[in-house]
């Protein structure tokens, strides 16, 4: 199969199609689909780009990032996580996403399958796919707080399978890993000698658990395991795009080389912005202010659906609620559009996300408290006519 027909099977992103007739739409629109911060970027790090700007400090930097940056990394893996590692295991990169890239450029071969979970992050699907290589979609339990079906992943692993993609907090559902199932999941990946690559940028919005990173669970296998982080989610910096790898000590040498022809190098301003978010001792407070505010808004978004009987798993992390829409005999782009046109609300579909997600919707509850009640009202209400007129036809179709 050519590269072009590999490109070809790259699916759409469902929430960059909403955006676009959103964007179409006559009138305000209440966007709940997009995983945008409200918060503020922090002055500490607002002030260290506008040094950095008027220190000139605009030239490339080294291809993994600037030597200060990298170290205040190591001392957040260390003091957050227990962590020992060096500068050699950290790569900085142009946002988590392009982290994710050089990573699996790095590891998996042409023809090769990667293991994601269902429903998963999108770019996961499609930077699998640019590279030749092959996405399989392992369950998740939604009646187990969407953990990982780890029996039934097991069962899918082949001769062919490079690596296994773990996101804790999840990005749609929220769901966070816990010890044991890092356990679990490090006997199966040392028993076939896979890589893991666990994707932890919400690491720092984790509500009634405690977030563990995969590093921190059993150092006798990290030179198989990958954890990525960003800024973005955090910091609020979404567009400053800022992320990193903390890769072993093997992949350091090939993945800067790869970052080099595709990105270079992260912006030399963001570089000194982000690492004023890890050095202030101002930072502590902002994470935990931060992490307050979105607590107290899942909890009200979650008290909304409640009040309009939706179907949901109140997440334990990230900043997002998925949706069962199946009562409404809709799929989820027709019920995202429909409400889109009639209510002027946009979610995210969650057939983008993968298999499993046909009837279900995505929200984000991150943004502006007052038009997130607003927002849910209007998905509550045209939730329960949907219902409410699918259970007209039915019965009408028993008589």
């Amino acid at each position: 199969m050519s590269l072009l027909s590999k490109r070809d099977e790259i699916k759409r992103n469902g929430i960059r199609e909403i955006m676009e007739l959103a964007s179409a739409i006559d009138g305000p629109v209440i966007e709940l689909q997009i995983g945008q911060p409200i918060a503020e970027i922090p002055s500490f790090v607002k002030a260290a780009a506008i040094q950095a700007i008027q220190d000139n400090f605009s030239s490339y930097t080294a291809n993994a990032g600037i030597p200060s940056l990298r170290k205040a990394i190591v001392n957040r893996m260390q003091s957050k996580y227990g962590v020992e590692i060096g500068l050699n295991n950290v790569v900085v990169s142009p946002g988590a996403v392009a982290a994710l890239n050089i990573v699996l450029l790095s590891i998996v071969d042409v023809g090769e399958e990667v293991l994601i979970p269902d429903p998963a992050y999108p770019n996961y699907d499609s930077l699998i796919r640019i590279q030749n290589a092959i996405p399989k979609y392992y369950p998740t339990d939604p009646n187990n707080e969407y953990l990982p079906e780890l029996d039934k992943l097991e069962d899918m692993i082949t001769e062919k399978t490079k690596a296994i993609i773990v996101n804790s907090p999840s990005n749609p559902t929220g769901a966070v890993l816990e010890k044991d199932t890092y356990k679990k999941l490090i006997e199966i990946a040392r028993k076939r000698n896979i890589y893991i690559i666990s994707d932890e940028i919400y690491d720092e919005l984790v509500y009634e658990k405690d977030h563990i990173s995969a590093l921190s669970v059993d150092s006798s296998y990290n030179d198989f395991i990958i954890c990525v982080y960003g800024f973005s989610k955090t910091f609020a910096m979404t567009g400053w795009r800022l992320g990193y790898a903390i890769l072993p000590d093997h992949l350091y040498s090939i993945t800067t080389k790869l970052q080099e022809p595709i990105t270079t190098c992260a912006s030399s301003i963001s570089q000194k912005a982000g690492e004023a978010a890890l050095t202030s001792p101002l930072a502590d407070e902002f994470v935990k202010e931060m992490n307050q505010l979105y607590r107290k808004k899942r909890d009200l978004a979650c008290e909304l659906l409640d009040k309009y009987e939706t179907k949901f798993v109140k997440p334990n992390g990230a900043f997002y609620i998925i949706i069962d829409i199946s009562e409404t005999n809709m799929d989820s782009m027709d019920f995202a559009k429909s409400l889109l046109i009639e209510r002027k609300v946009a979610v995210a579909p969650c057939s983008t996300f993968g298999p499993s997600g046909d009837n279900m919707i995505r929200i984000c509850f991150a943004g502006d408290e007052e038009k997130l009640k607003e927002g849910i009202e209007a998905l509550g209400e045209f939730y329960q006519e949907k219902v409410s007129g699918n259970n007209e036809v039915e019965q009408l179709a028993v008589e």
